[in-house]
């Protein structure tokens, strides 16, 4: 079973974790471009509320992700998620992606230097 904890402050955003708090840049990605509109939707206007307190309560920590403990890892890559998924909200696309640019295919992505 995976273990879905956030700190306590922010305890009932637990349910998002399973399938929003991914680890990697490519998987949010991923997820954003398979997700529709109204999925995306959902999922940031519950997350996007807390985004600053959730950066308040991260900036006391070192500047580190790997460093993090469990519970506010996921909840740093929760708030990435939220980011990720701003943009087509924000941006009022039709569509999670758009189809005139760059092609996803042909990204490479790249771990984080050190990680």
């Amino acid at each position: 079973m995976i273990d879905t904890s956030l700190p306590a402050p922010f305890a009932a955003l637990e349910p998002l974790v399973a399938e929003w708090a991914l680890g990697t840049e490519e998987e949010r990605c991923n997820k954003r471009l398979t997700s529709p509109i109204p999925k995306l939707r959902a999922f940031y206007d519950q997350g996007f509320p807390r985004i600053e307190a959730i950066i308040a309560y991260l900036n006391t920590f070192p500047n580190d992700p790997d460093t993090l403990p469990g519970p506010e890892r996921r909840l740093f890559d929760l708030a990435l998620m939220v980011m990720e998924a701003a943009a087509p909200l924000d941006l009022q696309w039709p569509s999670s992606d758009i189809t005139d640019v760059f092609p996803i295919e042909r990204f490479t992505f790249v771990p984080l230097s050190g990680g």
